[in-house]
C-alpha cells in the first residue's frame, strides 16, 4: 500500500545476499552488531526454518535502514535468500521505540494451540533441549548463545512428547510442598521415563513419591539427602543464596542414579567449577 503524503510503501520482498549486503551499505545509524543474534538467525535460514513474520526491514525518508541489521547479516554470512516485508519511508524518529514492545514468548506460542500447563511445558522444553545438549557435550551450559534453541525447535520437541503434558500432575504437588522448580522437575520426569528398562515407569513413581513425602527413608537414601537439600534449597528462594537450576538438575540426576544402584550417601555432591568440573551426571 502506499501513503501519497509520506510516500510510506510496503512490500512482500525475496531479498537475495547482494541485495542485503547492499541494504547493509546503509547502516550508519543502528546499534552495534550482536553476533550470537546473527548466528542464530543465521541457523534458522540453515535449517530451513524462516518464515515471513511481521517484523518488517525498515528504511526512513533518506534510504537509511533503521531495523533488520540482524537478519540481513544472517542473509549474507549464509547466502541463504529470505522473504521479509520492507517497509520504506518511515520516519527516522521511529527508531525510537523499536524492540520496545513485548516479546512473544513460547508459552504464548503453546496457548494460543490450546496446550494446557502452558507455563510449565514451555520451561520443560527448554530443558529437555539443554538435557540432551548437556548429555552429548558432557558440560553443563551452552558453549555458546547460539546453540539455544529456537521457537521452532522447542515446538517441533513438543510435538514428538506430548505426553508430557499427562506429568504435570505427577510433578505438581512437588513444586507446591517442596518449592522445587516446575519446568526442571517435568523434564527430569520425562527424561527419566526414556530410560531404556521396563521397570522404569513403576520406579520412576516410587522415586517421585518418596521424594514427595520422605516415608520410609533413612538418612543415607539418597532420595532422602535429595529431599532434605531441596528443602533447604527452598527456603533460599527469595534470597541471593539458592542454587542455580542446572545444579538442581544435575543433583536430582546423581540422587537418581545413586538410588537405582542402591547405594547409601552421606550428601549429595556434583562440582562445576571452573577448576573442578565433574561429568554431567546421565540417568541410568
Amino acid at each position: 500500500m502506499t501513503n501519497g503524503k509520506s510516500k510510506e510503501t510496503a512490500r512482500i520482498q525475496e531479498v537475495s545476499p547482494t541485495l542485503a549486503k547492499r541494504w547493509l551499505e546503509g547502516n550508519v545509524d543502528n546499534r552495534n552488531l550482536r553476533e550470537p543474534r546473527v548466528l542464530q538467525h543465521a541457523q534458522v535460514l540453515q535449517r530451513g526454518e524462516w518464515e515471513l513474520t511481521g517484523d518488517a526491514i525498515v528504511f526512513d525518508e533518506d534510504g537509511t535502514l533503521l531495523n533488520g541489521q540482524h537478519r540481513l547479516t544472517a542473509v549474507v554470512v549464509t547466502g541463504i535468500p529470505a522473504r521479509f516485508i520492507v517497509l520504506r519511508g518511515v520516519p527516522s524518529k521511529a527508531q525510537e521505540v523499536f524492540d520496545s514492545g513485548l516479546t512473544r514468548t513460547l508459552g504464548d506460542q503453546l496457548q494460543r494451540r490450546g496446550v494446557p500447563y502452558y507455563t510449565y511445558i514451555s520451561s520443560a522444553l527448554f530443558w529437555l533441549h539443554r538435557l540432551k545438549y548437556s548429555e552429548e557435550t558432557n558440560v553443563a551450559h551452552y558453549a555458546e548463545p547460539s546453540l539455544r534453541p529456537s521457537f521452532r525447535q522447542l515446538l517441533s520437541i513438543y510435538e514428538h512428547n506430548k505426553e508430557i503434558v499427562d506429568e504435570v500432575p505427577k510433578i505438581s504437588r512437588h513444586v507446591a510442598n517442596l518449592k522445587v522448580r516446575a519446568g526442571a522437575t517435568l523434564a527430569i520426569h520425562h527424561r527419566l521415563l526414556e530410560i531404556d528398562d521396563l521397570n522404569i515407569p513403576e520406579e520412576v513413581d516410587i522415586f517421585f513419591e518418596k521424594w514427595l513425602t520422605g516415608e520410609d527413608l533413612k538418612a543415607s537414601d539418597p532420595i532422602y539427602r535429595l529431599r532434605e537439600w531441596c528443602l533447604d534449597d527452598a527456603a533460599k528462594r527469595h534470597t541471593k543464596g539458592r542454587a542455580p537450576d542446572y545444579r538442581y538438575v544435575a543433583y536430582v540426576m546423581r540422587a537418581w542414579n545413586h538410588w537405582r544402584d542402591g547405594e547409601q550417601i552421606r550428601h549429595i555432591s556434583w562440582s562445576y567449577t571452573p577448576t573442578k568440573r565433574m561429568a554431567w551426571p546421565i540417568p541410568h
